[in-house]
């Protein structure tokens, strides 16, 4: 199998005109065949005609007889020697003929069976024989007479043998001539494509920000270049994605391990140490493990979000239910902020999806607004429904969060400017690593839906999530 794109656009290039030619050149040796035999047998007819107009004034000159030797000259007169010309009598009778050293004692016996057979107008000879016969049937001084007049179909034949010839030698040399033509012109076509492979196979994980040159982005190389720079570009930020990904990760790990590791070496640092030092290390380890354990886990669901192996329950569940019992577990940490937390929902708020996420949907914003919130603020958290949506608002009271950064807090590893809210205890407002918004949002549009900040001032700011109902669900229960 042809490997090179060049060499099978030539062969294919070659082909369909091959074809062509082909088709061509039949079609035009069938129109000259056509044209030259039609021809012929008006020539034919036409001698014909002349012989049988020449009989019927020769009756008349020699009142109503007609002599061979008459015919004869009349024969000669109005044909060439190589066309042979016959006059019978009536029942077959040879009256007079013009002959030629062409005809065979074949032709001869062939004309007389056509003769027998009363045959008339146009007709092959015989198969083997290059005459065309026109055999015609005439009255002259009431008598019955038969006229033969014969072309042979040398001269024609020898035409279509030179066209044949001419046709075999000229299609080859228009191939040859063709194909060296469209193997440049391929080559030339291709150029593009090749200086293209190059620069991409250039391109590497170091150098990702190159891009292919394109010298005319509207035509198909041009979109093909724009395609694969697009691509680079999806490439390169996946990349750097990737990178600072695990910067981010590696850094947040990296606090409560050192936490852990630090609260270690001072335990086992003094050999004789009280209960209390000891219960004040563990509960700092503790709040380093819980803090450690919860950016683990949201590592852990990010990746497996990305990998697409996170499948959604599809389940039946009030949505009022799962917001009291998840408001409920908040209040303790938002007692030990000096924060109010206030709820207000709409009842038998039913809707389908995966109960565990939505949960953690409604922590991740709830947590986040008690983080920002200085000590005797409020935190309200209200639900709204539609006949097809829910909407879930989360407001708090604290400074707002920057302008810049209205987009920004819903990427991974953004936290907001500490002076927003209070400042960051370990451990007591979740994993403070930036992933509790984005994964919110990775929620919200796995279950059809969307999350935003619909409001940020120095007075609060307002979080609002809509999710779609049991209606705009495709798998009822």
């Amino acid at each position: 199998m042809i490997q090179s794109i060049r060499a099978r656009l030539t062969v294919w290039y070659t082909l369909a005109l091959a074809v062509a030619l082909i088709l061509f050149s039949a079609a035009t040796y069938a129109l000259l065949q056509g044209q030259l035999r039609r021809a012929s047998d008006d020539a034919l007819r036409s001698t014909t005609a002349q012989v049988r107009n020449a009989l019927i004034d020769e009756v008349d000159e020699s009142r109503g007889v007609l002599v061979p030797r008459s015919v004869a000259e009349i024969l000669r007169g109005l044909t060439q020697s190589d066309q042979p010309g016959f006059v019978f009598a009536e029942g077959g009778r040879e009256l007079a003929s013009a002959e030629s050293q062409a005809m065979t004692a074949e032709d001869r016996e062939a004309l007389r069976q056509h003769l027998q057979q009363r045959k008339t107008g146009l007709m092959r000879l015989r198969p083997e024989s290059p005459f065309r016969l026109v055999l015609m049937n005439v009255r002259i001084a009431g008598r019955p007479y038969s006229i033969a007049m014969l072309r042979p179909m040398t001269s024609d034949n020898e035409i279509l043998v030179q066209a044949r010839r001419a046709m075999m030698l000229a299609i080859p040399v228009a191939l040859l001539v063709a194909a060296m033509g469209g193997w440049l012109l391929a080559r030339k076509s291709l150029a593009p494509v090749a200086a293209m492979s190059a620069q991409a196979r250039a391109i590497s994980a170091e150098n990702l920000g190159d891009r292919i040159d394109i010298s005319n982005p509207r035509d198909e190389l041009g979109e093909l270049g724009l395609t694969l720079n697009g691509l680079l570009e999806r490439l390169d930020g996946a990349f750097a994605s990737q990178r600072r990904f695990m910067a981010d990760a590696s850094h947040e790990l990296r606090t409560p391990v050192a936490i852990l590791q630090g609260e270690l070496d001072v335990a086992l640092s003094r050999d004789q140490r009280d209960a209390a030092d000891y219960r004040e290390s563990l509960e700092i380890m503790s709040k380093s493990v819980r803090k450690l354990t919860r950016i683990v886990r949201d590592l852990f669901l990010l990746v497996r979000t990305d990998a697409g192996e996170l499948p959604l329950r599809q389940e039946r569940f009030y949505l009022d239910e799962t917001l009291s019992q998840t408001v409920q577990s908040l209040r303790t940490l938002a007692a030990e902020r000096g924060v109010r937390l206030v709820e207000k929902h709409d009842r038998e708020l039913i809707i389908r999806g995966d109960e565990d996420l939505v949960q953690r949907l409604i922590v991740n914003l709830v947590e986040n607004a008690i983080k920002y919130t200085a000590s005797g603020g409020m935190v309200n958290v209200r639900t709204t429904a539609t006949d097809r949506s829910v909407c879930i608002e989360v407001q708090d009271s604290g400074t707002g969060v920057p302008a810049g950064l209205h987009e920004k807090i819903f990427e991974r590893f953004v936290r907001a400017d500490p002076t927003r809210g209070a400042s960051q205890q370990a451990g007591t407002n979740g994993s403070g690593a930036g992933l509790g918004l984005p994964i919110a949002r990775w929620i919200a549009e796995a279950h059809g839906g969307r999350i935003w900040l619909e409001r940020s001032d120095p007075s609060g700011s307002l979080f609002r999530a809509i999710l779609p109902r049991e209606a705009d669900l495709n798998h009822p229960g």
